[in-house]
């Protein structure tokens, strides 16, 4: 309800001066929700369908005959005249946001869910402005898509491992890779897989090594191999946190606390790692 009534909804804007009453708000979802009911319009979909869905819309903005689907037949449990509906509201407004939660990455398609979106939002921006923002929930969830992004080149399931970047979503996601338990040691910094990931995940972390870093305890502390106390971002340690709109917001420490910040801990670490190397090279 917060994300209402300070972005998608209720706030007054550029093109909304009006607020509430200049906006139209779609909301398309496999069950009703809170959101749902404060939406002008609620599109009731079928589960594991968001491909498809995405396909037909991005015909329909491009204006293809759909030669195979009839008027009266149906995409993902809604007829097909509703989805010519919302292009329709897509095409006459003056700034659309495509707001996606993280549920199109979990059914049926993963990333090629997302790259659908992604085109058809890039396909509305011949006829209007439209942008595209994902709905991951916690607090700077971006900041480390920035930080990646900047360093590497690519926001998320970056492989490191030859030395270079490699981006390959479905294989090098950390889910994937715990699900072929192709990971034997996990750094875990402000983060809870324990809370988040699918029970299998959870499962193949339980039985490797796995160091957290974290001010709070959660369901990974209860189980790890090493817990190393850190002070809470944003209360304990300045930074820069990122908004879900990608704005940079500088936070400032507000209280003293006993115990070191994360980019403390993983310097020390990375120092450590270092004299060991050095030790084992003289060695030989």
């Amino acid at each position: 309800m917060r994300h209402l009534s300070r972005y998608s909804a209720l706030a007054k804007g550029l093109f909304v001066a009006e607020g509430r009453k200049g906006r139209k708000v779609v909301v398309i979802d496999v069950r009703p929700t809170a959101t749902s009911k404060q939406a002008d319009e609620f599109l009731e979909i079928t589960p594991g369908q968001d491909f498809e869905i995405a396909t037909v819309l991005r015909a329909i903005i491009k204006g293809l005959p759909l030669p195979e689907l009839p008027e009266d037949s149906t995409v993902g449990g809604v007829p097909l005249s509703k989805w010519r509906e919302l292009v329709s509201l897509m095409k006459a407004c003056h700034y659309g946001v495509v707001m996606f939660g993280i549920g199109v990455t979990e059914s049926r398609g993963k990333d090629l869910n997302l790259e659908q979106i992604i085109k058809l939002v890039g396909e509305m921006n011949e006829f209007t402005r439209f942008y595209a923002i994902p709905m991951r929930g916690h607090g700077n969830v971006n900041g480390s898509n920035q930080v990646l992004t900047w360093q590497t080149g690519y926001p998320f399931a970056v492989n490191l491992s030859r030395g270079y970047p490699r981006y390959n979503p479905g294989e090098f996601s950390v889910m994937d890779l715990l699900i072929r338990r192709e990971v034997d040691a996990a750094l875990i910094i402000a983060t809870d897989p324990g809370a988040h990931l699918p029970k299998v995940a959870v499962e193949h972390l339980k039985n490797i090594p796995t160091i957290v870093l974290e001010p709070h305890e959660n369901l990974t502390t209860s189980w790890a191999n090493v817990v190393i106390p850190v002070a809470p971002a944003g209360v304990g340690v300045s930074g820069t946190f990122y908004r879900m709109d990608n704005v940079a917001l500088q936070v400032k420490k507000l209280a003293d606390f006993p115990f070191p910040s994360d980019l403390e801990v993983v310097k020390s670490i990375k120092e450590r790692i270092a004299d060991v190397k050095d030790y084992q090279r003289a060695s030989l």
